[in-house]
C-alpha cells in the first residue's frame, strides 16, 4: 500500500465519520484481514472502491478539488469536460508548432488568444474574448464542432511533424 492510498483510506473513513474500530471492521469485512498494514495491492483497491461507493462515488466534491478550475455546467452551454478537451488540443497544437506564433510586435500569442481565434474561425463567434469567460457564449453543439475541428488541426500538425522528422 502506498502512502497516498493509506491517506485516502483514512481520509475517506474520516469523511464517513468512522472511528478506528469502524475502519478495522470495514477492512475485515472487505478483505478478511484486520489491519491495513496486511493488505495486498488488490485488497487495498477493494477497500478504496468500497469507501468510494459509500461516499456516493466521489471522495472530494469537484469544487474543492481545484477551486480555480471548477465551473459548474450551464445547461445548453459547453460543458467543463468539453472546455478541458479543447484546451488540451490548443496546448498540443502549441507543442507541435514548427515556429511559435507571434504578434506583429514579436510577442508570443497566448493560448487564450489562440483559443479565441479558434472559436472565431471555427464557429464564427465574434463575442469570445480571452479571459475567464472565453466560453461564455459557446453552446454545447458548438463545443462539439470546436473540438472536432481542433482534433483535425492536431492530427494534421502531427502528420506534418512526422514528415519533418523523416526528412
Amino acid at each position: 500500500m502506498t502512502a497516498s492510498q493509506r491517506k485516502a483510506i483514512f481520509g475517506m473513513c474520516g469523511q464517513l465519520g468512522m472511528n478506528e474500530d469502524d475502519r478495522h471492521a470495514l477492512v475485515l469485512g472487505v478483505t478478511g484481514k484486520e489491519s491495513t498494514k496486511e493488505l495486498t495491492d488488490r485488497e487495498t483497491e477493494d477497500v478504496l472502491r468500497e469507501l468510494r461507493k459509500r461516499l456516493g462515488g466521489e471522495t472530494v466534491p469537484p469544487e474543492k478539488r481545484n477551486p480555480r478550475a471548477y465551473k459548474p455546467a450551464v445547461p445548453g452551454m459547453i460543458t467543463p469536460d468539453q472546455q478541458s478537451l479543447a484546451w488540451r488540443y490548443i496546448y498540443r497544437l502549441r507543442e507541435l508548432d514548427e515556429k511559435p506564433m507571434l504578434h506583429e510586435n514579436g510577442t508570443p500569442v497566448t493560448p487564450g488568444e489562440r483559443m479565441t481565434g479558434a472559436i472565431r474561425a471555427i464557429l464564427g463567434n465574434n463575442m469570445s474574448k480571452p479571459g475567464d469567460e472565453i466560453f461564455a457564449r459557446v453552446h454545447f453543439d458548438e463545443g462539439v464542432k470546436l473540438i472536432e475541428n481542433l482534433k483535425r488541426y492536431v492530427n494534421s500538425a502531427e502528420r506534418k511533424a512526422k514528415r519533418r522528422e523523416k526528412s
